[in-house]
Formats: structure tokens, sequence, C-alpha cells
């Protein structure tokens, strides 16, 4: 039996085998002699280093480990191992009361083991030893070498395992249960085990899973106290960690070393005393946000100084350095001295007699005295602070007389640093705290009226912390706190506070080059205030019934209409049902007031049959054009009606925010049946469609947005009124009331997303029909047709190509969820044909999933075939998507479940423009030469018009829509990508508007010397009616050119802005000069003055705005005199129109900003000299900027002097 077990041994597949046979290998063990034993174990061993040697490895530069180049020599090391583990599983099944002893070559295999698994790298190797030293350690047996050496390996392993990112909880319980192998390390000598303990133990200083639980600070606690040698190695890694670590994570650092210096023995106080003695030091000349961190790391001491050794200890440390530090000629140290004196006062020595002890306690009163006579204003805040905080903890210490000396000084002297707020803030809070000390509460109460006038404060922090401090005495005090505050300078200071939260709000969401980054704007002081302010101010209101509080917030209204909107969005201190009780008492009484004769005209239906004649197209998005002139005539002569429309309308917003939830838990009680029964009782569909066309609706609709019923079974007329107003956004009368109201209603009702998706089928539909016009290379202005006119040819043609999308892309990027989101939007699919397949990233893992139905992505030809409608659903779901795309919160629902069709827009649309400007530059641009003289009236039209190229886009509302949701599904998408890690070509759409750019600055004039001079005044007029028709058309041929232009320069500013795009290899002078000459070219062809200024002011504007937009972005930084050549063309076309205000503005940015002032500075010295750009100026231009330079220029030489 031996003989067949040796022979097992020496082959590997019956290695393996025999050790698979558990049972029959324990039987043989438990027969085996101690001579055999030895052969197995001598065997073993020379088989295993047969399979590891050195040839069998290699070092990988890589990983930094070794590796065995052949499977079958690591599942031989493997193997072994096991065999081994059930040897000793067979020692711990025989019960033996004496110690084990390990036979002489079982060592020598073992300490091979340890040595091979130690060099290796191998997961599952160190696994399986690692058990092996559990079961040793387990074992009863005798203590020798070999025995301290596994107890020590067994550490290792422990701290490794802690170590792995797979480590747990139960594995640094162990290694705390075998803490005390630690006294077998040798300690101080540098070996293989030593080193590596020393490594791991520094390394679980990392990680936070470690040293967070209890059994991980014992085991470092007891560690560090072992020997000096391991204690400084602790040590040195604690003061590095310390000033890197978390500040949440600090104190766990605290609880280690406490604990340390609490249980080290004898020889290794001194050690600890030398190291806390460093810490000490750390954090008194640190600089002051590291040393705040050591103090941290002492703050365990500090809080337990009641203990007469921590006691003895701090005053041992402290003493010889405190004072000393407390009076240094450095302000930051004298900072950190004062912030841990406020921690150890008053730092006497425990054993001293009483009289020495009340000489100390003097010593360190007069300390107080003379810190708050301190210079410096950081060192004055933290006397402020450290002053309450002793008074505070130590109040009984003090005399009456001290006491009221030091809190004189914090009225007298801090409260009264005007130019310190800082100052008065740590007063403030400290008498926060003061405040939850009961026998410190009187005194507070005595000096109320004493510091009162600080609710009125300057600074909004003492503002807000005052607030704090009269609403904690309000709870802790009850009805028994009275104060005499005149709240009228405070409600002012509400008032501009709150619409100063409102502009910080507005400045954010405008803040479109910062999207991502929006939240960081948010200004939490300045909400807190408001919140805490509200609070004080409604106290009063919520302490009586409904009917009385509804009451008194309408007589607060009619004084303060502001405030009381400030309070319905910010206080915090009523609950929800009492909110909703007070809100249907409100909302009944606006219903009835409203109905009342004086006021009924605000009910009134407004029929608008056509769009504002005063309100332009281009600026319609955030005007409200619905609201009727002649009601808005009424409401400003009518002043009294003017007021009860404020009144009323506030009286609805106030409601809506009192309905509006403040946190999860209310709106998880929002669903409750109880809550939704009183809704449906109180606030009755009736009342909201009765708002429906009036100028309250806007305000009612703010009321229902933040009602929690279900559409469908109680708001079923006003949902299908909102869904006719989203279907009717093309008639440009309901922009606003959607933008505002709609869009987040059906947000809120969760039906905005088959919107989204429904227009963005049409808008892929439409970027389709564009593409197939310009692959058609029609080249004839009178050809000219409506790109979205679908035949059944073009259909079909458009239906291949969405094919071909859904073919291309099924299974790019994410798509795991796209069915349940097709699903819950009541998207119709064949369940059939639907076999979604998902890739993941890198397109190697194919998982079969259901793709994508054609109805999905594409109407029926019957909804398509009709080209006015198509207009309609054109225009509305430019609106509705650029609407969409403004707001954050719904990109999920634009961007998730189609990204690829996303993509397709960006990506068509992108050759769209590039189509366009690179058949603009193939050739010279060439107006009609009888437009430029009247001797060429008998030229060649059919040469005039050759080099005309169809835009498909003539429409100036159509085109500014297209490019703007262009310009933003590119910005926006390409951020979603990113974060989302969906992998599309973004390098090809960035060379295309690189090209775009340089084929505008390609495009050619001809005759272009006459265009420039061509003086619009002295046109002859037009008396051929083909003649007028032909400049019609080009009027607007031209038009068009100028507005895809000027709108394309916003996806310029963003390549740019992005960094996408090298500033530096940009020509914006070229662009602008071609830019303007297509102004002049439209001069030419126009008729109407009022239009020529429109488009001129149009497109000055636009160039004033993009050239600042350059300088911002550094574009002016390198080759300054080359590129300040674009400042000529902007000056040849500056009009004498153009006020003079616009062009002092453009050039003292320039003058502000730009970093070679002596370049510019020649630049405008010399402007009178520039024959190049004055022969192609009028007089009165020249004289209209040299006058403005001119003024510039002697405003600068007269502030040097």
């Amino acid at each position: 039996m031996n003989k067949d077990i040796l022979d097992n041994i020496k082959e590997l597949a019956q290695f393996k085998l025999l050790c698979k046979k558990k049972s029959d290998l324990l039987k043989y063990f438990e027969s085996c002699k101690r001579n055999e034993y030895e052969e197995i174990w001598m065997t073993s061993h020379t088989t295993l280093v047969e399979y590891i040697s050195a040839d069998n490895l290699f070092y990988d530069e890589e990983k930094s480990t070794l590796l065995f180049k052949e499977e079958n020599n690591r599942q031989y090391l493997l193997t072994c191992i096991i065999f081994v583990s059930i040897y000793l599983q067979h020692l711990h099944n025989k019960t033996q009361k004496k110690g084990i002893t390990f036979e002489e070559n079982f060592q020598i295999l073992f300490y091979k083991l340890i040595e091979i698994q130690f060099m290796l790298s191998d997961k599952e190797v160190r696994l399986s030893f690692g058990k092996c030293l559990l079961t040793i350690c387990e074992l009863n047996i005798k203590e020798n070498e070999f025995t301290n050496n596994v107890k020590i390996n067994l550490l290792l392993y422990l701290l490794w395992k802690c170590c792995h990112i797979e480590g747990k909880g139960t594995d640094i319980t162990k290694l705390k249960k075998f803490k005390e192998f630690c006294k077998y390390i040798n300690w101080g000598i540098s070996e293989r085990t030593t080193d590596s303990f020393y490594i791991l133990c520094s390394y679980t200083l990392n990680l936070p899973k470690f040293y967070e639980t209890s059994d991980g600070k014992i085991f470092l606690s007891h560690v560090w106290s072992q020997n000096e040698s391991i204690a400084y190695h602790l040590f040195n890694k604690f003061v590095h960690n310390t000033v890197v670590l978390a500040h949440n994570h600090i104190y766990h650092y605290s609880e280690i070393i406490y604990s340390t210096w609490r249980n080290c023995s004898e020889d290794m106080q001194e050690t600890l005393y030398t190291q806390i003695e460093y810490l000490v030091n750390f954090s008194l000349k640190c600089p002051i946000k590291i040393a705040a961190r050591f103090r941290e790391v002492l703050s365990m001491f500090h809080t337990n100084k009641g203990d007469k050794d921590v006691n003895r200890l701090i005053f041992k440390i402290y003493d010889p350095v405190i004072w000393r530090s407390l009076m240094c000629p450095n302000w930051k140290i004298r900072f950190n001295a004062t912030c841990i004196f406020q921690l150890i006062y008053p730092v006497v020595d425990p054993g001293i007699k009483d009289i020495n002890y009340l000489q100390e306690m003097e010593k360190a009163y007069n300390a107080l005295l003379d810190l708050s006579e301190d210079k410096n204003t950081y060192v004055l805040q933290a006397t402020a602070k450290c002053i309450c905080y002793i008074l505070n903890e130590l109040w009984e210490i003090f005399s009456h007389d001290k006491r009221m000396k030091l809190i004189d000084i914090l009225i007298n002297k801090f409260l009264k640093e005007k130019s310190n707020e800082c100052v008065r803030v740590e007063v403030v809070l400290g008498f926060c705290e003061m405040s939850k000390n009961p026998m410190i509460r009187k005194i507070i109460l005595k000096i109320f009226d004493r510091i009162k006038y600080l609710i009125n404060d300057n600074s909004l922090r003492v503002r807000k912390n005052f607030i704090m401090l009269i609403l904690d005495l309000h709870n802790y005090l009850n009805d028994t706190f009275t104060y005499d505050i005149d709240f009228n300078e405070l409600i002012k200071k509400l008032t501009k506070d709150f619409i100063t939260f409102n502009v910080q709000c507005f400045i954010k969401k405008m803040s479109y080059m910062k999207y991502e980054y929006h939240d960081k704007l948010k200004n939490k002081e300045m909400y807190e205030y408001l919140k805490l302010s509200t609070n004080l101010i409604s106290y009063s209101i919520w302490k009586c019934d409904i009917k009385e509080q509804a009451i008194k917030c309408i007589n607060l209204l009619n004084e303060y209409p502001v405030l009381m909107i400030c309070i319905s969005k910010f206080s915090t201190n009523v609950n929800l049902i009492d909110r909703y009780k007070l809100s249907s008492v409100l909302f009944e009484i606006t219903n009835s007031k409203l109905k009342e004769e004086n006021n009924f005209i605000m009910l009134n239906k407004i029929y608008e049959d056509k769009q504002d004649k005063y309100v332009m197209i281009d600026q319609c998005y955030n005007k409200d054009v619905y609201i009727n002139n002649n009601i808005n005539i009424i409401l400003e002569s009518n002043e009294n009606l003017k007021k009860r429309y404020i009144r009323y309308s506030t009286l609805l917003i106030c409601i809506a925010n009192f309905l509006k939830p403040k946190n999860e838990e209310e709106i998880e009680l929002c669903y409750s049946e109880e809550i939704e029964e009183f809704l449906k009782m109180k606030f009755k569909e009736l009342y909201f469609i009765e708002s429906i066309n009036t100028i309250m609706q806007p305000f009612y609709f703010k009321v229902l947005k933040n009602i929690y019923l279900h559409h469908d079974n109680y708001f079923i007329n006003i949902n299908s009124y909102s869904t006719n107003q989203l279907n009717n956004l093309y008639t440009m009368k309901n922009i606003y009331l959607c933008q505002n109201i709609i869009i987040p209603l059906f947000f809120k009702w969760n039906l905005l997303n088959t919107y989204i998706i429904d227009h963005l089928k049409f808008l892929n539909i439409s970027i389709e029909c564009i593409t197939y016009n310009i692959n058609k290379c029609i080249s004839n202005i009178h050809n000219e047709t409506y790109h979205l006119n679908i035949d059944n040819h073009i259909f079909q043609v458009i239906e291949q190509n969405v094919k071909e999308l859904i073919n291309t892309y099924k299974g790019y990027n994410d798509t795991s969820n796209l069915l349940s989101h097709v699903e819950n939007n009541n998207i119709s699919e064949d369940k059939n044909n639907t076999n979604i397949k998902q890739n993941n990233i890198n397109k190697n893992n194919i998982n079969k999933n259901k793709n994508i139905h054609m109805s999905n992505l594409m109407f029926d030809y019957n909804e398509l075939k009709d080209e006015n409608i198509n207009k309609q659903k054109e225009l509305n779901c430019l609106i509705f998507l650029s609407l969409v795309v403004k707001k954050k919160k719904y990109h999920h629902m634009l961007f998730k479940p189609f990204p690829y069709v996303i993509y397709n827009i960006i990506h068509k649309f992108n050759n769209f423009l590039l189509h366009i400007f690179h058949n603009l530059s193939l050739h010279n641009f060439e107006l009609p030469s009888h437009f430029l003289s009247a001797f060429y009236k008998a030229g060649n039209k059919k040469i005039d018009t050759q080099n005309i190229i169809q835009l498909i886009l003539y429409n100036k509302r159509d085109i500014k829509l297209y490019i703007h949701i262009y310009v933003s599904f590119f910005f926006l998408f390409h951020s979603y990508c990113t974060h989302n890690n969906l992998l599309y070509e973004w390098n090809d759409l960035i060379q295309n508007t690189s090209k775009c750019i340089e084929h505008i600055s390609n495009i050619r004039f001809k005759n272009e010397i006459q265009i420039k001079l061509y003086n619009v005044t002295s046109r002859e007029g037009l008396h051929n009616k083909e003649e007028q028709q032909e400049k019609i058309k080009w009027g607007k041929y031209i038009g068009s050119i100028i507005y895809l232009i000027t709108h394309f320069l916003d996806m310029v500013e963003y390549t740019i802005g992005m960094k996408m795009i090298s500033i530096d290899e940009l020509d914006i002078n070229l662009m602008t000069y071609n830019l303007f000459l297509f102004y002049k070219c439209y001069e030419i062809v126009c008729d109407t003055e009022n239009e020529i200024k429109l488009i001129y002011f149009t497109v000055w504007y636009r160039i004033y705005l993009f050239i600042i937009c350059m300088l911002n972005l550094g574009y002016f930084e390198k080759k300054t005199e080359i590129k300040l050549a674009v400042l000529n063309t902007f000056f040849l076309f500056t009009y004498e129109l153009v006020p003079n205000t616009y062009i002092e503005n453009f050039i003292k940015k320039f003058n502000c900003i730009i970093k070679e002032k002596d370049i510019f500075q020649n630049f405008l010295n010399n402007f009178k000299n520039n024959s190049d750009v004055l022969n192609y100026m009028s007089n009165n231009q020249t004289t209209k900027i040299q006058q403005v330079i001119d003024k510039i220029i002697f405003q600068k030489e007269k502030r040097k002097k």
C-alpha cells in the first residue's frame, strides 16, 4: 500500500485521484507508521522540487510576479497542498492529550510550501495553503522553531487576506484571535517574514474596512505596542496618512493611538509618549488645515481628559509648549495653539496643591483675556470659539464675575467686530451651543436684548445662526420664551435674499457651458437661511386653527406677497397634512373670490386666432404670447384690478408650494388613499377646466402640477386639453404654457416618454428627407421643393434607411432596458419579430436579445403623405424637442430609448451642413450682374443662377431650430455617452465641423470690390415685376445662407470651448469677412429698409458676440498682431447705425482681457492710418469709430496721470 501511495505521488494524474479519495486516504493515514510518513514526505518534497524548479518558472515584468510556465506544475503544487491538508485533518480528528510533533521530512516539505506560496502571487494557492496554516495552529502542538514559523506565516496569511479586495470581517476577527502570535516575530531584524509583516500592517492603515472595525483597531494597537521598531514603522505611515485621509476617517486613527497608549507595556510607554509629543508638535506647527487633522487625531485624549492618567499625560506634553505657542509671533501657530487650548483648558497638573492650583487656573483665565486682545482676525475667531466652548463645558468652575466678564468680551468686543464676519459667526454659533446647557439659558435670556440686533446683521451667516438660536430657545423653553424683535427690517432683508436666491438659481440654469457642474452653483447657505427665517416668521401662524391660519396667510400676502411666497416655499415647521388642509381652504377662498363680479374678468376666456404681431418669432420661446393684449391693457389701466390679479396669482403660487412634498417621506404619504380622497374632494377638475384660456391658467396649472392624483382617473379633461396643446405647438401661441406647465406636468404623470419618442421618430424621418434631397443634387432655386413632400418612392428610400439604421446599431451599446421602456410607453411592437441583440462595449460577447420593430422608428405612409400636415408636425417636433432638451431631468428619456437615433440625427445633419458649406465654397459666389449696375441688364440670366445650390432649409425659424437641436444634441449626447460608456464615432463629426469652418472661410465672391462699395441710397427702382420676383428669391436664398452661418457659429464656439478643435488653427477673420459680405449681397437684393436693418443687426451683433467669445477662449494669445486683423473687418462693417456704447464696450473688453496690451494699443493708435480698411469705409463710419477709439485712449492716459 505504501509503495502505491509513493508511486501515485510521483504522477500528477494519479496524485489528484488519490486526493479525491479523501476517506480512503484518511484511513491509510490512521494505519501508517512514522517511518512510512517520513518516506511519504520525502518523496513529496523531492517530486515537488522537480515541479517547481527555476526552469519551470518565469518572471512576469508587467505583473511583477513569478508564474508557472505550464499549468501542470501549478496543479501539482495545489494537489500537494491538498494532500497535506488531508493529513492535517487526520491529526485534527485524532484526539491526543500530548502535544503533537511533526516529522522532520514533513517540516522540510512544509517549509518548501511556505517558500513557494510566498514567492507566487497566486490567490488559489495562498487560500489553500492558508487553510493548512489555520489547521496546524488549532492543533495541540508542541512549541518549537517550526511551529513558531507557522504561526508567523498564519499572521501573514490573515493579513494578506484582510488586505485583499475580497477580504471579509471574519478574517479580521481571526486576526484578532491570533494576535498573541506577534510575540514570535523577530522585531527589528530584516528578514522576509518580518519585512512582510511590517508592510502588510502598515497597508492596513490604508483600508477603512480594516481600521473601522473594533477588531481591526484592537489588532493594530496590539501590534503597535509590541516593539519600538514596529511602533515607529506604523507611526510614519500613520502620520503620512493623516495628511491625506478623509476627515470622517481620522477619528478611527485617534481611537487606535489612544488604545495603543492605554494598553502598552511600561517598556513601550516612553516610545508612545514621544510619538504623541510629535503629534502635538504637528498640531501646533503645521499649516492650519493639516494641524486641524492632527488635532482630530488627538481628540480621544482631549475628550477623556477627565481621566487622571490622561490628564497627567496632557499636562506633561502640553505644559512645556502651549503657553509659549499662545504668545508666538507667528499668527498661524497662535491660531493652532488657541484651537488646542480650547480642548485642554485649563492645563493644570492634577497632582498640584490647592494654592498652586488656583494660581494655575488664574494663569489659564488670563491667557483667555490676552487672546481676546489679539490683532489677527483668525486668532480672534479661534478665541471666540474657545471662550464659548470653555464657558459651555466648564461653566461651574468659573466664578460669576469671571463668567460675566467673558460674556461681556463676547458681546461688547467680538460682536462689535464689524469687519470680521467670521468672529461674529463663531460667537453666535457658540451661543447656540450654550443654549443647550440648562444652566446657561437663563443668562442668554438676560442678555438677549443686547444681542437681538444681530437678526438684521449685514452678514447672511450671522443672521442665519442667530435665527437658529431663537428657534432653539423656542424648542427648549416652549412658550415661556418671548422676544421683542422688529420684524420689518428682517422682512426687507428676507425679501431681498429670496429674490437674490431666485436670480442665482436662474444664473445656474443659464450657465450652458457649465451644464454638468450646475449643482456646485447652489447657495446652500442662502437656502438654509431662507428656511430658518421663514420658520421664525411663520411660527405664530401655525399655532391656531386652519381658518385662522388662512386669514393670517391672506393678510400677510396682502402686505408682503413675496414674503408669503418665500414662506410657502421654504417653511418646514408644518407637516404635509396640515399644509394640505390649509391649501384646500386657501384654494376654496381663491375660487370664490375670482367668481365675484369685480374679479370675474380674470376668468374671462381668451381667444386668439393669430400670433401677437408685436412678438418676433425669434424671441417667442421665452414670451408669454398667449396672454391677450386687451387683458394686459385692462390690468395696466385699472390699478385695483392689477392688485387683485397679483394677490390671487400669488395666492395660487403659495397653494402650489404648500402642496409640494419636501422630502421622500412626504412623497410616499401623497400616494396614500386618505390624501387621494381628500384631494379629489377639495381640488376638483372643474376649477382647472374653468381656468383654461384665462390669465389665471398658469397659476392654476402650477397648483395642478403638485396634486398627486392619477390623470386617467381624475384629470381626464385636463389630460385631453394638455395633449392638444402639445400637438399644437406649431401655432406658436402656447410655447410658454407648454414649457413651464404642461411638459413638467406630463413628466410627473409619466406621459412625456411617449411624446419624446414620437417626436424623435419624426425628426429622424425629417433628417432622412433632408439627406435624400441633398443626394439628388438639385441645383436650381426655381425647382425648390419642401423636403417633407414625401411620395411613395421617397417613403421606400427612408424606410430602407431606417432598416439599415436598426441593423447597423442593433446590439450596439447598452439596450438591455429598451424593450421594457417601449412596453411602458405603450409603443406598438410585433412580439413575433422582437429579437434585441446586445453587445458589450468591446463587441466580443454577444447575447441573444430582442430586436426593435420598425413601427417604433417609422410611421405609416398614410401618416406622411400630406405635405401641409408634415409642415405642422415638423415645426411642432422642432419646438417640442428644443424645449425638452433644455432640462437635464428629461435627458434620460431623450437619450436612453434609442441612442443610435440621436446619433443618426447628429451625424446626418452634420453631413448636411458639410454638404451645404462645401458646395458654397466650390465656386465664386456671384450675384446677377444687373443687380450691381444698370449697365448689365442684358446679362445672361442662366449664367447668373447656375451656381445657386439647393439649401433644403430656407425658413429662418426652421434653420434656427434645426441648428439649435443639432448643437444641443451634439453637446449633451456626447456628455451622456461619456458618462454612460456608450461608444460612438465623434472624431469624424468634429473633423467635419473643422471642414465646415474651412469651407466658410474659403468662399470667394465675384465682384467683391463692387459689393463692398455698393451704395444702397443710389439704387434705382425696379419697375419690372419679373426682376422684383427675382430679387425676392435671391433675398430669400442669401438670407438663408446668412442664418445658416450665424447659427452655425454656436457650434464653432462649443467645439472650441470644449477643446475639440484647436483654437490656434482657426482663422476667424475670413469667416467674419465672408459673413459680412453675404450681408452686403443681401443689402443689394433687398428693397425693404426694415428687413435690411434687421439682418444687419443680426449679423453685426452675432459677430460681436463671436469675437468676444474667441477673446475669452484665448484666441488672441498667440500671433496677436496677425489675428487682430479681424477687428479691421469688424470696424469695416460697423455702420453709423450701431450705438457708440456697443463699440466702446467692445474695445474695453479687448483692452481688459487681451494679454498683449502694447500690440493692441498700437493697433488702436494706427487705425486712422490703415488705408486698406479706410478706403472702403464712409467718412461717417471712419469718424464714428475714430471718435470712440480716441475716447478710450484719452481715458486710459487720464488714468495713468
